[in-house]
Order: structure tokens, then sequence, then C-alpha cells
């Protein structure tokens, strides 16, 4: 018998407060939708969207934009600019 592995993605609000939690249990292969900020905010700044990286050096996704479920967890982590 085989087990699927389960992976989650985690929305980090670098720097910022409030959440953003999908509770969604994704598989390799499956579509993941990318959610809004919800109620994360950053005094002083907007927000500018996700990115694979807290420093903003990798991928980059906008809310409503998909992407394929790989074989580990992911963080995407909020980007904010100054306003």
């Amino acid at each position: 018998q085989w087990t699927a592995n389960d992976y989650s993605v985690i929305y980090d609000a670098n720097g910022g407060t409030g959440e953003q939690t999908d509770s969604t249990v994704y598989h390799i292969g499956d579509t993941v939708t990318v959610l809004d900020e919800e109620t994360m905010t950053y005094n002083g700044y907007t927000f500018a969207g996700w990115n694979t990286a807290a420093n903003g050096s990798g991928t980059t996704y906008s809310p409503a934009a998909t992407f394929t479920m790989g074989s580990a967890d992911v963080v995407l982590f909020a980007q904010w600019n100054l306003l």
C-alpha cells in the first residue's frame, strides 16, 4: 500500500503582522492558487505580492497566480513596498 505525501503552503508575513492560512493539503502535481494577504499588514508599507525568498530574490507570485506543487512544503514570503 502507498500513502500520498502531504504538503503545505505556508504564508509568512515577512516583518508584517497578521496571518494568511491555507489549510489545504496538497500532493505532488496539485495546482496551488496563491492567496491574497488576508489580514497581513506592515505599518508604512503596502503589500506587493509573494516570493519564495524573504529578500525577494526567488520566484514572485501575485494573488490568484497558480503553480504546481512539488515534493516539499512551500513558504511564500510577503513582499512589501514602502509607502
